[in-house]
């Protein structure tokens, strides 16, 4: 497989994210685009009206580093899968789980973090793409540095990881509870409550 072959192959929305978010980090690395317009800022949404902020937060991980490809990696590889999941028939319905995520992702942030909300969300639109991906496929197998683990053990294995490297979990825990939220709300109270 050549690159081309593998971009071209890559579901529409996720090579459309995948392209967006490359395009950004060029254009930030460059220094042509400055990442304060991207940053979500509450006060500047609604006071300022700037709400571009409130979908722009999601496409800028920082500049390109060893973090950076992690990331890139992660979404390519488990939004493709998600993608292609029998419960998203149509492209439709992967774009509004999409916005329904960068939306809660940002009303959570703004709880966590008030007034402002967290300036960044990239990484956890990827934790939570990753998550919901995990509960639709709980028994699925990951190698994980020369491990073995489970679909449903994913996430909670990243996140060990990430503290055992010394970073910082808090963005990884908000994307794992807007995906919870949206698993809860689209599949358990359907199945447990009637639809």
């Amino acid at each position: 497989n050549t690159p081309e072959q593998w971009y071209k192959s890559l579901p529409i929305l996720t090579r459309v994210g995948l392209t967006a978010i490359f395009g950004v980090t060029v254009l930030v690395q460059l220094q042509i685009l400055d990442p304060v317009l991207l940053y979500l800022n509450w006060p500047l949404v609604i006071n300022k009206l700037q709400v571009w902020r409130l979908l722009t937060s999601v496409f800028f991980f920082g500049t390109f580093s060893f973090q950076f490809l992690f990331q890139l990696y992660f979404f390519s590889s488990f939004s493709s899968k998600l993608e292609q999941n029998e419960i998203f028939e149509q492209p439709g319905d992967y774009l509004f789980f999409l916005l329904c995520q960068i939306l809660l992702l940002d009303v959570v942030s703004l709880v966590l973090a008030w007034p402002a909300g967290f300036p960044m969300l990239g990484p956890s639109l990827v934790f939570a793409i990753l998550y919901y991906w995990s509960r639709r496929e709980p028994y699925a197998s990951l190698s994980f540095f020369s491990f073995t683990i489970k679909g449903y053990q994913f996430p909670f294995a990243l996140c060990f990881f990430q503290l055992l490297i010394g970073g910082n979990i808090w963005l990884d825990l908000l994307g794992l509870a807007t995906g919870h939220i949206y698993y809860f709300l689209k599949e358990v109270v359907p199945a447990e409550y009637g639809h």
